[in-house]
């Protein structure tokens, strides 16, 4: 088990309060971390996800960064991340970066409002890329053997149906893992991604029932994740347990893909 230890080690968690991201930061505190950092933007949400995340190791050290993806501009919500990251680091250092924060739009792409589709990408786009470069190019010049994850998606690999920005997004974070994880591998940072499928949260709250119904009958384990499904697969991949895994899209999907 002692591949699996993130013990001593420090990890930046963004949208880590509620649903993919709360799953994260269960599972990188139960495999021992020393301090999580996560962002958030109610200070309930907060409080509530920082009593989920203590019932797996009341040792952790949480700290968080308050800060509005949608409504603060991209570059310094960027700044303000990798600044008081490493200002409420107790080890100095930033060793696991997680990319989990995003939105997401639904609507037909002739019609798609402009505004909100610029808004998709540069949450799910624009500042993941920046926050992994800032925090990578630190994670080189200080030698650390450094791991960074980004939430992608199914439509990584799939256009989906009236969610274009989001497709392009996540396939934009997929293409953007592998040619990091090139560059920066053999430099001792590993670069990967996780693809969630549908999993509930409010992220799919606004899908028709129809549209729900036919993903219900389509997926071969016959559920939905749930957050608990993502502890495991983050542990791994900021783990010794993967330390041949680079440039590398594990999916999480109940077998979607395979069907």
């Amino acid at each position: 088990m002692s591949l699996f230890s993130l013990e001593g080690q420090v990890a930046v968690v963004t949208g880590a309060t509620s649903g993919i991201g709360l799953g994260y930061a269960e599972g990188l505190a139960s495999a021992g971390i020393k301090q999580l950092i996560i962002t958030y933007r109610s200070q309930s949400t907060l409080d509530s996800a920082v009593k989920e995340i203590k019932k797996f190791n009341d040792r952790v050290i949480i700290d968080s960064i308050k800060v509005d993806f949608v409504e603060e501009e991209e570059d310094a919500i960027v700044d303000k991340i990798f600044t008081q990251a490493y200002e409420l680091s107790t080890t100095g250092k930033i060793d696991i970066l997680v990319n989990n924060a995003g939105i997401t739009e639904r609507g037909p792409a002739e019609t798609f409002p402009q505004d909100k589709f610029d808004t998709v990408i540069k949450v799910d786009l624009n500042i993941p890329v920046k926050l992994t470069q800032r925090f990578g190019a630190k994670m080189l010049e200080s030698g650390t053997k450094g791991k960074i994850v980004a939430t992608a998606s199914l439509l990584s690999f799939q256009g989906g149906f009236a969610s274009s920005p989001y497709a392009v997004a996540k396939g934009g974070i997929k293409q953007f893992t592998q040619a990091v994880a090139n560059e920066w591998s053999s430099r001792g940072i590993r670069v990967n991604c996780i693809a969630p499928g549908y999993v509930r949260t409010n992220l799919t709250d606004n899908m028709s029932k129809e549209s729900k119904d036919l993903v219900d009958k389509r997926i071969p384990m016959g559920r939905w994740a749930e957050r608990s499904d993502f502890r495991g697969p983050i542990v791994f991949l900021c783990s010794d347990a993967s330390s041949y895994v680079t440039g590398s899209t594990l999916v999480v999907d109940g077998g979607w893909l395979g069907r």
